[in-house]
């Protein structure tokens, strides 16, 4: 009897400690990859890896190492056999981790190359932003130096963190419409004249006025027809929206 009782506390002392596979699907060591497609600790941001350890009878301990402000750390904490049976059946009940799977995974994770994203779009350019907390911003992205996005709305300029980003909209392109180009001119330069039309039926002046007016009124419009163009582009071309924050690419992905 002292024997089996031995037995049973030396077998509980050497489990306690032991790393567990929470699936044949993850293995000992749930990496990033794992984590971002069964979604098992999908609330941990800068999530690098994890291990889940026996901690006690029914209990288990999971260390996180988490990647924040360029530093490593570890996160520890404790969770029931329901919880574990909760999260292996969680992962069992989803495809297996294929390169295909993971690379049509990764095509919607913006968040990733946010930096690379912002920096690439062309400047000045017109951008809806959300950030900090679902705040809306629109304006005129001017430049994005040292992470930090600089957007002239109409009565202010504002500085967003791209760390506060959680999405941007902007069309990528202005389009393929310079078919368009002679139309717009034309328009243009007849508004310009019709304008100095309207003005001379106001003022009558004397005849060479009168043309001298049209004239000036058509070389306005043509001044202006340039910016004409590229807003009609501007408009034209399709939006793209990006999803900047991992926390905003989590709550959509489960809606």
């Amino acid at each position: 009897m002292k024997k089996l009782i031995f037995f049973t506390i030396f077998s509980f002392l050497r489990a306690q400690g032991e790393v567990q596979a929470l699936s044949p699907r993850v293995g000992t060591e749930i990496d990033v990859h794992e984590n971002r497609f069964y979604r098992i600790f999908p609330g941990e941001k800068g999530f690098v890896s994890a291990q889940i350890l026996t901690a006690g009878p029914n209990e288990f301990r999971v260390k996180i190492i988490k990647e924040t402000h360029g530093q490593r750390v570890q996160k520890t904490s404790t969770f029931t056999l329901r919880k574990f049976i909760e999260l292996q059946t969680h992962v069992n009940g989803q495809p297996e981790l294929t390169k295909e799977a993971l690379n049509e995974l990764y095509k919607g994770m913006h968040f990733l190359q946010a930096a690379k994203i912002v920096t690439e779009i062309p400047k000045p350019q017109f951008v809806k932003i959300k950030h900090s907390g679902s705040k809306k911003l629109k304006g005129t992205l001017l430049s994005f130096e040292n992470e930090i996005l600089q957007v002239q709305t109409p009565t202010s300029v504002e500085w967003v963190p791209l760390d506060r980003m959680e999405e941007i909209s902007y069309r990528m392109t202005t389009g393929d419409y310079l078919f368009l180009k002679p139309y717009i001119f034309a328009i243009s330069a007849a508004l310009g004249f019709g304008i100095g039309q309207v003005y001379n039926s106001q003022r009558k002046p004397e005849t060479d006025i009168k043309w001298y007016n049209r004239f000036y009124g058509t070389i306005i419009g043509l001044i202006f027809s340039g910016e004409l163009f590229d807003a009609v582009s501007t408009l034209l071309t399709p939006k793209e929206t990006f999803i900047l924050a991992e926390e905003e690419y989590e709550r959509l992905r489960t809606q």
